[in-house]
């Protein structure tokens, strides 16, 4: 089964003890807790760029009911990307330009400058898709730090709990400029940053599932809780690209799986742990709904408004093609497309 395994040395990690189990008990905390997902789709791809279809959505909880929102902050915002490849004198760079339907959105958004990456050739043996995804889907995962920046400084209050989708870790330097900025302010605030993933790649140093052989190791020890949380498992010593203590909690005595969950690094080293355990215990009480037990009700809120469907494509598509058609651009534009939408047309047949 092993014990906690990461390919990198900016972590340090525990071996597993029976006695890093901590119950999980009833809480009458009056916290409130933020949750924050996004989602985005591609429209049109092309090798040279991609268009995609970005939402970001919050939501604040508290007494186990939506609590009214102070600010003007837009609950969801929905926007256009228009991210491209260009090649000048054997350089690459990707710039990645909004489309929006209300401009008061651009206050709530990362700056399209940021959004500008060099890239090197080294790079491009992932492939040219790979690569383009990637940098298609930063303005949505960049605006997912600028939303929770905002909704830190004007919704928050000491002790409240902000909880984002995935991970704490960053994937660019450009990125990191907004996670500096919004950890700043939840440090300042004494509102805790906190992420819990959906899926969890994590493994042992055999290979093994990391969040499978915590729940075995639970079995064979004969944990006597049926909601509990493992801490620690990890934490990261240094560096801008991941600050967090990583546990994994089971957050409901009918969850069908646990889940990997961080704590911003600075804040969890500080905290004791019947602290820790307070701030878990005050997320299983969020935990409980039937439709699915043991994933917090706002992330799965937060995750179905976030969400872009099929039929959203579609209904843009429809409107794209509209306005294109009347351009002398069209032919060209739908030249482009064929050359990378064949695996779609066989999915339709």
């Amino acid at each position: 089964m092993g014990n906690p395994y990461f390919n990198d040395e900016n972590y340090q990690t525990f071996p597993y003890h029976k006695e890093n189990f901590h119950q999980i008990r009833k809480t009458s905390s009056d916290r409130k807790i933020c949750s924050i997902d996004g989602g985005n789709q591609e429209i049109y791809p092309a090798p040279e760029y991609s268009i995609q279809l970005n939402r970001i959505y919050f939501n604040i909880y508290k007494d186990k009911r939506p609590f009214p929102l102070k600010s003007s902050i837009p609950q969801r915002i929905e926007f256009l990307s228009l991210t491209t490849l260009n090649r000048e004198n054997r350089n690459t760079c990707f710039e990645t330009k909004y489309a929006l339907e209300d401009h008061n959105f651009i206050e709530y958004l990362p700056s399209e400058s940021d959004l500008q990456v060099k890239a090197f050739e080294p790079d491009f043996r992932l492939g040219n898709k790979t690569l383009m995804e990637r940098m298609a889907s930063m303005a949505r995962r960049f605006a997912e730090w600028t939303i929770a920046e905002h909704v830190i400084e004007r919704e928050l209050e000491d002790g409240d709990i902000i909880i984002k989708d995935g991970s704490l870790q960053t994937s660019h330097r450009n990125e990191n400029k907004y996670v500096e900025k919004v950890f700043e302010k939840a440090k300042k605030k004494g509102v805790i940053f906190t992420g819990l993933s959906k899926s969890c790649r994590l493994t042992t140093n055999t290979g093994y599932s990391l969040i499978a052989s915590i729940e075995k190791f639970a079995r064979e020890n004969d944990i006597p809780f049926e909601e509990w949380c493992y801490f620690p498992i990890a934490r990261s010593k240094q560096g801008q690209e991941h600050k967090a203590v990583i546990m994994v909690v089971k957050l409901n005595r009918n969850a069908s799986t646990s889940f990997r969950f961080e704590i911003l690094k600075d804040q969890a080293d500080n905290m004791s742990k019947k602290e820790i355990v307070d701030l878990i215990s005050s997320i299983a009480d969020y935990s409980k709904d039937i439709t699915i037990p043991g994933y917090p009700y706002g992330l799965f809120d937060a995750h179905v408004w976030a969400r872009v469907r099929k039929e959203d494509l579609d209904n843009y598509k429809l409107i794209l093609d509209s306005e294109l058609a009347k351009t002398e651009f069209f032919e060209d534009f739908n030249a482009r497309i064929k050359a990378v939408s064949m695996h779609d047309k066989l999915d339709e047949l």
